[in-house]
């Protein structure tokens, strides 16, 4: 028997609510006192296609998918001859009754046990098909041996504000899956759930780790025109907007969002606006503009396989050279890439800060897969978190101000910034070169005094902000190195490795810009092997390190399918590139 340890995967069409299942899943896992991820996979269709929701629990903390899927509820016979083959020994296939035939499936693995419940059909009876996914939850809850208690609770809570009509039908399509699998008295299924106890746990995605970060640093103004994988940080914000006291603006497009979280920054607002590759591509002119007027704002990136609309449902890590040189000219921008919901939250929260002390755009770059996969973590830490506004000034410094010179060229490159209204405080902000005063000039020793004026304010940033992260054993002289997403299936590939006495050593770059250069240098040189995973063709944090460093990693994994990172794909790059008599 083997408890709290398991994947599970639900398979539809789009629209049959195989998301609900999953996130239902999700939370009974957190409520039992369990940690979770979890990857929603869909096409970009509104119906038709196939969805798969897919979720690996554990009674230890885990950073990604890994293992064979032990139980798979399949709505339609597509599920089942898609995902059979990835199947664990002796696991169980829910699919339902009235919608595929057991003719009509082709399972060839004798251990797989086949489990038929009649799942449309007790949608009908409790009140319509929308509610098949309880009735599915109920069989799952059966088969798993946990206590039906449990999935009612959470059914109350999801959707009390619909009524007591809606839960009790959610409730009546849950009890008839639940039963059916008890009544049916099917072999025992190996692996259970059994409850612990349940600590501060939150279960979310990146994407609204980011919301909470924001939120934290101050955030009073999101400007957003939805792009998919982006669109949750707007629904989020909307629904959390009376509550933070934030506006929120659903904004005609992306050249709109950014122009409107520029004239806040320009009134000493933090905002931000969300959008992925193609709409960051229309707000290429107005981050420019916030680069030479010097205005702070934050830019999230959920990053999709491009280029054009290329995929628009799936992941890839190939914008980061785009984030570092959008927009023609040279101005500085910070780049910071979380690997997870925690540095997400944490990571947000520094970008504001540095934003407004530099002056300057911030973009954040996530992706699809670690925008939108969920997944559960501790409770945020936020001690320590302090907001810091920079040289904005305040109204007393202005008062006694003798000339203000927004743009004054100071040793460190920072200079005074004021909002409207304060006394002393009247200058120009254009998107024209101008001089110490605002005004726009064309002097040729103006424009190389504010060129490198600019050019120094990333200087002013503390270098433990952002620094790289490491794991794993420091005297290992193998060095793996990644960005971004890749950080969760690398950490998960160390456990399966160590479990061989094999120890490596991993570098988790968090920033692009600015970039620990010296830090990242001695890693690599300390090394004897290195192997740098990124999810693009190009290998462009690879080119990013050797234009930085000069120093070449001499072995990439890249993966540009639109798909994440496997850990077992990861085992096997890493096994298959250790010399004779591995590090141990």
């Amino acid at each position: 028997m083997r408890i709290n340890n398991m994947t599970f995967k639900a398979g539809g069409e789009a629209g049959a609510g195989i998301a609900t299942i999953g996130s239902m899943f999700c939370k009974l896992a957190q409520r039992s006192g369990l940690w979770a991820f979890a990857e929603n996979d869909y096409p970009s269709l509104i119906r038709g296609g196939h969805n798969t929701f897919t979720a690996r629990v554990s009674d230890e903390k885990i950073w990604a998918l890994h293992g064979k899927i032990d139980l798979l509820v399949a709505l339609n016979a597509r599920a089942v001859m898609e995902h059979a083959d990835e199947m664990s020994q002796r696991g169980v296939i829910i699919y339902d009754a009235n919608k595929v035939k057991k003719e009509d499936i082709s399972v060839k693995r004798a251990d797989v046990r086949l489990f038929d419940v009649p799942l449309s059909q007790f949608a009908r009876e409790a009140g319509g098909e929308i509610f098949l996914n309880q009735a599915a939850m109920g069989a799952v809850v059966a088969v798993l041996g946990m206590q039906i208690e449990r999935l009612y609770d959470l059914i109350e809570k999801t959707f009390a504000t619909k009524g007591d009509e809606v839960v009790e039908k959610n409730r009546v399509a849950a009890k008839m899956g639940y039963e059916h699998v008890k009544a049916a008295k099917k072999q025992e299924f190996e692996i259970k759930i059994e409850p612990k106890r349940a600590g501060k746990t939150l279960l979310l995605n990146s994407n609204d780790a980011v919301c909470i970060g924001a939120v934290k640093a101050g955030l009073r103004l999101v400007a957003e025109y939805p792009m998919s994988p982006s669109s949750s940080v707007l629904h989020w914000m909307a629904e959390h907007a009376v509550r933070q006291e934030i506006v929120v603006k659903h904004t005609e497009d992306e050249i709109a969002a950014i122009n409107y979280i520029l004239g806040a920054g320009f009134a000493g607002v933090r905002a931000m606006t969300a959008t992925s590759g193609g709409g960051f591509s229309l707000m290429c002119e107005a981050l420019g503009n916030g680069g030479i007027a010097e205005i702070p704002c934050v830019i999230l990136n959920v990053q999709r396989a491009g280029p054009s609309t290329g995929l628009p449902t799936y992941t890839e890590q190939a914008d980061l050279r785009f984030a570092l040189h959008a927009s023609q000219g040279e101005f500085p921008r910070i780049v910071c890439m979380p690997g997870d919901a925690q540095e997400a939250f944490a990571e947000t929260f520094n970008v504001f800060n540095m934003a407004e002390l530099a002056q300057t755009p911030a973009i954040i770059l996530l992706d699809k897969y670690i925008g939108e996969s969920m997944q559960i973590v501790e409770r945020f830490k936020e001690t320590g978190m302090k907001v810091k506004r920079g040289k904005l000034q305040t109204d007393e410094q202005m008062e006694n101000a003798d000339k203000f010179l927004r743009h004054q060229i100071t040793k460190n490159g920072i200079s005074p910034r004021c909002i409207p209204g304060q006394k002393n405080g009247i200058y120009v902000c254009s998107s024209y070169e101008h001089d110490e005063t605002g005004y726009t000039s064309e002097d040729a020793q103006n424009r190389i005094a504010q060129i490198d004026k600019r050019a120094k304010k990333l200087n002013a940033i503390n270098p433990n902000t952002y620094q790289p992260a490491f794991f794993g054993n420091s005297k290992s002289t193998f060095l793996l190195v990644s960005w971004g997403s890749t950080k969760g299936v690398v950490l998960e590939a160390m456990k399966e490795l160590q479990k061989e006495n094999i120890n490596i050593r991993f570098m988790h770059i968090k920033y692009a810009s600015p970039f620990a250069a010296d830090t990242i240098k001695q890693a690599l040189q300390a090394a004897s092997k290195t192997l740098i995973c990124e999810g693009n063709s190009e290998g462009q944090m690879r080119g990013l390190i050797r234009e930085k460093t000069g120093v070449l990693i001499e072995n990439a994994y890249l993966k540009y399918d639109g798909r994440p990172f496997t850990v077992e794909g990861m085992v096997e790059k890493i096994k298959s590139l250790m010399q004779k008599g591995e590090e141990k």
